[in-house]
């Protein structure tokens, strides 16, 4: 048995989160995942988990309590017997990494997940030097694209790029779903702009809604879906009240059904500050939907035509205009022959898994 110690900000269903959820649930018998998540609350896919025998520990971030993180991070590494760990919090990973080379982890990974943020010069350089450091203590790095491998480990070279990849077949176009799940949210006839994200800084909800006041005072017969919770949620909340568009919008948190809510879609919107590689454009483009999306997202994301990048540092006439003169129809899946699909993808994992342990002892067995 190998066993995998991944370490994630939560287990909510978001990118990175489902990412490993959905490898996770398709690795063969004799490799097995445990989770060190850094959130109080219980995730949505944390029972499904739990029923595969994964064992999930909370342990309380940093900023919460810096002795109790890191006694509970050593207290887990050092009584899990674990072959490798897995850290998807990049350069933020120090101390994880550090007590896994203390107690004797054998493969260390560190997973890219950004391709870019936001920085003053402060910030920059304590990520270089963290950078630094994450690769002193680490046995590997991986990637979820090329972009994020330059930016985060400076390039491609020894970088194993594990694609945000899905079950397309799940996310593919179903008209039955879209029509009945349209008349269960009342906006049948309506020209329907989505959004799946977590309401954060980083995924730009304040933009959202100063497109959602300008498409409004052209196009009444128009609803906005938003799926996500997250910090600003309240404050967005707040935003649409007081700007007297609650008749426009939808909160509909956070849902397992996503690839039947973008069915219900017309257009799905991405207006990011910055990301790595979407996982959600990934669904966008399984489902055929047509897709908005910030020029901060990196081009490697784009597999169909009906995906446009447009600026977001010039105000929303540009994103007005085109989703008004937009075609609305579902394409077909773009991602199915890709190595987007995870029926396509999680081969290499495993076997990436087994070559790093190649000549380590695992089980009292040499690999």
């Amino acid at each position: 048995m190998i066993k995998i110690l991944h370490t994630l900000p939560a287990l909510d269903g978001g990118g990175a989160e489902k990412i490993i959820y959905d490898y996770c649930i398709r690795m063969p018998e004799k490799i097995h995942f445990d989770f060190i998540t850094h959130t109080d609350y219980i995730g949505i896919l944390e029972e499904k988990l739990k029923k595969r025998g994964c064992e999930i520990f909370h342990v309380p971030t940093r900023r919460e309590n810096r002795k109790k993180n890191q006694h509970r991070i050593e207290e887990i590494i050092k009584n899990g017997k674990y072959d490798i760990i897995h850290v998807s919090q990049g350069y933020r990973g120090v101390y994880l990494l550090w007590a896994s080379k203390k107690y004797g982890i054998p493969i260390r990974i560190a997973h890219s997940h950004m391709s870019c943020i936001p920085e003053s010069l402060k910030d920059r350089i304590t990520r270089k030097v963290a950078t630094i450091i994450v690769k002193a203590l680490s046995t590997d790095l991986f990637a979820c694209g090329k972009d994020a491998a330059k930016w985060m480990w400076g390039s491609i070279d020894n970088v194993f790029i594990m694609t945000n990849a899905i079950e397309s077949d799940k996310y593919s176009f179903d008209n039955n779903v879209r029509i009945s799940l349209r008349k269960e949210l009342g906006i049948e006839n309506k020209l329907v702009i989505g959004n799946v994200a977590r309401f954060s800084y980083q995924k730009n909800h304040d933009f959202i809604i100063d497109l959602a006041k300008e498409i409004t005072k052209l196009n009444k017969n128009v609803a906005f879906l938003l799926v996500g919770r997250g910090e600003l949620l309240d404050d967005i909340k707040a935003r649409v009240s007081n700007s007297g568009m609650d008749d426009y919008i939808l909160f509909l948190g956070v849902r397992s059904d996503v690839q039947d809510l973008l069915n219900a879609m017309d257009i799905f919107i991405l207006p990011s500050r910055y990301e790595g590689l979407p996982v959600t454009l990934v669904e966008t483009q399984a489902n055929g939907l047509t897709s908005i999306v910030s020029n901060k997202i990196t081009r490697e994301i784009k597999f169909a035509d009906n995906m446009v990048y447009l600026p977001i540092d010039s105000g929303t006439e540009k994103w007005v205009k085109s989703i008004l003169n937009m075609k609305y129809e579902h394409s077909s899946n773009a991602i199915k022959n890709t190595s987007y699909d995870i029926n396509n993808s999680v081969c290499a994992l495993v076997d990436k898994y087994k070559e790093l342990l190649k000549g380590k002892e695992v089980d009292g067995k040499r690999m």
